[in-house]
C-alpha cells in the first residue's frame, strides 16, 4: 500500500527589505545668510558629525541648539527630524519635517525624509504621497523611488512597487537597497533566478551587510544551489552567533541537503536563542523524523502545536510521527486536527485514510479516500488505496473500477494489476483476471497468479 502521506517541509523566510533601515539623506552645512546665524551653522555642522557617527543623542542636542538661535533654519529642522527618526521618535520627526517644508516646500530631500518617517510610523499612504512629491520635484531621485516602492509594497500594490524599484535601479544601477528590495519581491513572486542575480549584485556592492548576505543565501537555496547557500549562512552565523533566524535558515538548507543531524543542531541553536518559534520547532521535528527518532520528533511537533494551535502543518507532521510509531489512533486524531484547519489538505486526508484502514475502520477509510479523489485526480496511489479499502469491504465491482483507474494512470503499477486480477476473480471474470495476473508478473516477477486462480 502507498505510504499514506507525502513529505512536507516548512520554509523559513527571513528576507529583509533595505528600506526598513533608518538611513537616509542629510543636509550638509548651510551658508548663513547673516553673520548672526554663523553660530547656528556651526552647531548644525557639529550635529551632522555626530549623526553620521550614529551618535543620535548628541546630534539631537546640537540641532536643537542651532534652532534656538535660528528657528527658521530648514536644514537644521530636516537634520533634527532625521536624528529623531533614527531613534524611533517618528511623530516628533514628522513634525520637524513639516516645519522644514513650510520653509522649503519644494525641497525634494525633506519630502523624501518625511516619507521615510511616515513609513516607520506605519502611515503608508501618506508615505507614498511624500515620496511622490519628492519625485515630482526631482524625477531622478533614485532613493525616493526605492522608499516609495517599500511603501507601495506595504499596501499590497506589488506591481507598482516593482516598477518603483526598477526605476530606482535604472537611475542608479549601484543602488544596493533597491537591488535587494526588488530581489525580495521577485523571490516571493517565484521569479527566483532574477532575484538571485539581484541579490548577488547587492551583496557585491555591500559585502558587509548581513541582510543582503542572508537574502542572497536564501535565493541560492531556492534555486537549488544548496551547498553555496549553506556556506553563506555559515558566514552569517559565524559573524552573528546570536542571530536566531540565520541559524534557522542554515538548518533549513542543511535539511534540504539531507544533512539531518547538522540541520537538527542548527535548529536547536536557533531555539536556544529564541524559544517561541513554531516553524523552527517543526523543522527540528522533521530533522529528527528523518533520522528515525520518532519520540524526539513527536516532542518537537507537540511544542509547535502548543505554540501555534492553528498551524495545520504542525498537526499533520505530528500525525505522521505517530503513524511512524504505528500509533494509528493518535495519528488519526492529529490528521483530523489538520483537516479541521484545512479541509482540502490532500496529504492529511491520505494519512487519515491510511490510519483508518490500519484501525480496521474500513467504511471511514473509504469515505476519506473518496474525499481525496477529486483533490488528487491523477494520483494512481489514491485510486489503488481506495480500491484496496473497497476490496476489503467486499465491494469488488467498485474495487475493480478503482484498480482499473490506477493502472490507467500508472500502467507500470504491478500491484494494481494484481489486485485488479483478484477483484475480477471474485466477479467470476476469470479470463480478464488471468490477463491482469500475467501483466503483473511481467512487471514484477515475484507476483504469481494464485494457485488454481483461487478466489
Amino acid at each position: 500500500m502507498r505510504r499514506p502521506f507525502m513529505f512536507f517541509a516548512s520554509c523559513f523566510l527571513g528576507l529583509s527589505l533595505s528600506v526598513f533601515s533608518r538611513a537616509s539623506f542629510l543636509f550638509g552645512g548651510a551658508r548663513a545668510s547673516h553673520a548672526a546665524a554663523s553660530e547656528a551653522v556651526k552647531l548644525n555642522n557639529r550635529g551632522l558629525e555626530h549623526l553620521k557617527k550614529k551618535e543620535y543623542d548628541a546630534a539631537i542636542q546640537f540641532f536643537r541648539q542651532a534652532l534656538q538661535i535660528q528657528p527658521d533654519f530648514s536644514e537644521a529642522l530636516n537634520n533634527l527630524g532625521k536624528a529623531l527618526d533614527a531613534v524611533g521618535k517618528d511623530p516628533e520627526a514628522i513634525g520637524d519635517f513639516d516645519r522644514a517644508l513650510k520653509l522649503a516646500p519644494e525641497n525634494a530631500v525633506i519630502n523624501s525624509n518625511k516619507g521615510l518617517a511616515l513609513f516607520h510610523e506605519g502611515k503608508f499612504e501618506e508615505s507614498i504621497a511624500s515620496y511622490r512629491r519628492a519625485i515630482g520635484i526631482h524625477d531622478d531621485f533614485t532613493e525616493a523611488y526605492n522608499g516609495m516602492g517599500a511603501a507601495l509594497l506595504s499596501v499590497g500594490k506589488t506591481d507598482e512597487a516593482i516598477g518603483a524599484f526598477r526605476k530606482a535601479i535604472q537611475l542608479n544601477p549601484k543602488n544596493a537597497d533597491a537591488l535587494n528590495n526588488l530581489g525580495t519581491v521577485l523571490l516571493t513572486e517565484g521569479k527566483n533566478e532574477e532575484a538571485l542575480a539581484l541579490f548577488e549584485k547587492a551583496h557585491k556592492l555591500k559585502p558587509d551587510s548581513t541582510d543582503y548576505l542572508e537574502n542572497y543565501a536564501h535565493a541560492l537555496s531556492e534555486t537549488g544551489h544548496t551547498e553555496e547557500a549553506i556556506r553563506l549562512y555559515r558566514k552569517v552565523v559565524a559573524k552573528h552567533p546570536d542571530h536566531a533566524n540565520a541559524w534557522a535558515q542554515l538548518g533549513h538548507a542543511l535539511y534540504i541537503s539531507k544533512q539531518y543531524d547538522e540541520a537538527a543542531a542548527s535548529f536547536e541553536k536557533s531555539l536556544a536563542i529564541k524559544a517561541d518559534q513554531p516553524d523552527v520547532l517543526v523543522g527540528l521535528g522533521l530533522a529528527e523524523y528523518d533520522q528515525g527518532k520518532m519520540n524526539e520528533a513527536i516532542a518537537w511537533f507537540e511544542k509547535s502545536v502548543a505554540l501555534k494551535p492553528d498551524d495545520f502543518h504542525a498537526a499533520y507532521n505530528l500525525g505522521r510521527a505517530y503513524y511512524g510509531q504505528k500509533d494509528y489512533a493518535k495519528a488519526a486524531a492529529n490528521f483530523e486536527k489538520a483537516l479541521a484547519l484545512k479541509a482540502d489538505f490532500p496529504d492529511a486526508l491520505s494519512g487519515l485514510a491510511g490510519s483508518q484502514l490500519s484501525l480496521n475502520k474500513t467504511d471511514e477509510a473509504i469515505a476519506t479516500y473518496k474525499k481525496l479523489v477529486p483533490l488528487a485526480p491523477d494520483d494512481a496511489n489514491v485510486r489503488f488505496n481506495l480500491g484496496t479499502a473497497l476490496f476489503n469491504k467486499g465491494d469488488y465491482q467498485e474495487a475493480a473500477a478503482n484498480y482499473r483507474e490506477a493502472v490507467r494512470l500508472q500502467p507500470g503499477m504491478a500491484h494494481a494489476h494484481y489486485n485488479l486480477g483478484m477483484s475480477l476473480l471474485r466477479l467470476n471474470d476469470t479470463k480478464a483476471a488471468q490477463a491482469e495476473f500475467a501483466e503483473a508478473q511481467k512487471l514484477d516477477g515475484s507476483l504469481k497468479a494464485p494457485a488454481g486462480n483461487a478466489k
